[in-house]
């Protein structure tokens, strides 16, 4: 029961020649992309740039606390750098504030029941948010402050609607493998079997309450690959290909391919981002 289940960040190129300049958490020097990424995990960082060793850079590999979004103005042209992200998709993220090394979230200020909650931020590409540890709470609990209401609390993705007394949260992960625990006094309330469902509030406490009342809520983005694989030119064996209109295109690719591989790195970022744009 208590296996948790801890996300295994697979991160993704999404820009060639870019890079991001938001706060780095760490760097080091790195000759392959595999190993910035494991050091990614390993700093929890989110998102990282990293430079192709033939440039000989000294920080090869730098991690990012939080990963570019929609219409972000700290996403750079830079020639010697390659932009990697845990999160593909920029437009789903468009409205979402970062929480440094955990991930993205958005509080949603419509009013509603805590089902529909979880459907919204389904439709969104997430779940209500993971309230788990002490440092998710804590910084889950100052982003309410932006609410209007007198009264600053929202859902989050920690329920015992399938077994009485049992939370868990979206993810399957079960409250009690957990230590933290963060309830108001005297929640969860003895007896009140239909209070299924745990708001937070601004004072970085949980309550259990009837998951039929209406309130804002949190929503987590999951990690996603993105929708449009990045174009990189590999080299096709146009042999096998019957079709004219096609063997014409893969030979267009190969010249493409000896091209790229021909020219300077700059030259090749222009040629990247011809294609990627």
């Amino acid at each position: 029961m208590c296996a948790q289940n801890h996300r295994f960040l697979k991160f993704h190129k999404l820009r060639s020649c870019f890079k991001s300049t938001l706060p780095i958490l760490s760097w080091k020097q790195f000759d392959n992309v595999r190993d910035c990424m494991q050091f990614t995990r390993d700093k929890n960082g989110l998102a990282f740039n990293f430079s192709p060793p033939e440039l000989q850079k000294a920080r090869s590999c730098e991690v990012l606390g939080c990963p570019e979004v929609h219409n972000s103005t700290t996403f750079v042209f830079d020639p010697s750098y390659d932009y990697y992200s845990a999160y593909g998709d920029f437009n789903s993220t468009a409205n979402a504030t970062c929480l440094r090394s955990v991930g993205l979230f958005q509080v949603v200020q419509e009013k509603m029941n805590y089902s529909s909650a979880a459907r919204r931020c389904q439709d969104l590409g997430g779940d209500l948010a993971d309230i788990l540890t002490e440092a998710r709470t804590n910084a889950l609990a100052a982003l309410l402050k932006s609410l209007p209401n007198w009264y600053k609390g929202a859902y989050v993705g920690l329920d015992d609607i399938t077994v009485e007394g049992s939370f868990e949260t979206p993810m399957g992960d079960f409250l009690q493998c957990s230590r933290f625990r963060a309830w108001a006094v005297g929640h969860p309330r003895p007896g009140r079997r239909k209070e299924d469902c745990v708001m937070l509030d601004v004072e970085k406490t949980w309550r259990a309450l009837n998951c039929k009342i209406k309130l804002d809520f949190i929503c987590e983005f999951y990690p996603t690959p993105p929708d449009n694989t990045l174009n990189e030119f590999k080299y096709q064996n146009c042999s096998l290909v019957k079709s004219k209109k096609k063997k014409q295109e893969c030979e267009t690719n190969n010249e493409l391919f000896e091209l790229y591989n021909s020219s300077t790195r700059i030259d090749q970022c222009a040629l990247m981002n011809d294609f990627e744009f």
